[in-house]
């Protein structure tokens, strides 16, 4: 990775006060508008429109996506890339992959906290709730059952972590992972705005601003470099230093 940002060990003041103020001046002025876009109406009723009787692969797709099934595998498929990183990427030390990904996951866990505690008062109700015609891909699909609408649907947090692992991912972990991950993010942001659980604004200003927030502070403050001292403690002694040897 040719970053001069990947080696920080203390404070980048500058980009971190910058990074603050976009995401700030972003919050300032879509709070008064309830953090919807002005296209939000209308990619809802061109996306939730398209779900239509007789088009049953199309429907089952979108079904599929929306439902607590896919959701867990998303979360394995991240995990798998993370798994390969570290097991199978020889370009940096085997301790330097695993901070990495641990600086990942502790980004990952900051944001589920963020959502579910910042915004736990927050209700945003998803257009499924407030928007009609809505179709129902329940009334058009048997074989299972999801959720289509939530009081509090920001942000969105199926793309605030696919945002993260992007970031992350083109980051620290290469091109290759970057390009595939990215494509993942499209297709896991994209079924709640099919399906009615979220509007556009809960996934391109509560996904991507949340995801710029948090990772702002994991690089540029000396968060890696905390990890990788921590994960070198752990690996100076036998059997793990004989572990990190091996996986070099």
């Amino acid at each position: 990775m040719k970053n001069s940002d990947q080696n920080l060990s203390s404070w980048n003041f500058k980009k971190l006060f910058m990074g603050n103020l976009i995401v700030g001046l972003a919050v300032y002025f879509f709070i008064d508008h309830e953090f919807k876009t002005p296209w939000d109406e209308q990619i809802f009723f061109y996306l939730n429109g398209s779900l239509q009787e007789g088009r049953t692969l199309w429907n089952n797709y979108w079904a599929f996506t929306n439902s607590k099934i896919f959701d867990s595998l998303s979360g394995l498929f991240l995990a798998s890339l993370c798994l390969w990183y570290i097991l199978l990427n020889r370009e940096t030390s085997f301790q330097e992959r695993l901070a990495r990904v641990f600086l990942l996951v502790i980004s990952v866990v900051i944001t589920m906290i963020i959502i579910s505690r910042g915004f736990e008062l927050y209700y945003h109700q998803s257009p499924s709730q407030v928007l009609s015609p809505f179709i129902n891909i329940n009334d058009l699909v048997s074989w299972i059952e999801v959720k289509t609408g939530t009081r509090k649907s920001f942000p969105s947090d199926h793309a605030a972590i696919s945002f993260i692992s992007v970031i992350f991912m083109w980051r620290y972990f290469g091109t290759s992972y970057g390009i595939l991950v990215s494509c993942f993010a499209l297709i896991n942001a994209s079924p709640r705005l099919v399906g009615g659980g979220h509007w556009f604004g809960d996934v391109a200003i509560g996904g991507v601003f949340l995801a710029l927030m948090v990772t702002i502070w994991m690089i540029y403050t000396p968060m890696l470099t905390l990890i990788r001292k921590v994960v070198h403690w752990f690996f100076v002694k036998e059997p793990l230093a004989s572990l990190s040897k091996n996986w070099n």
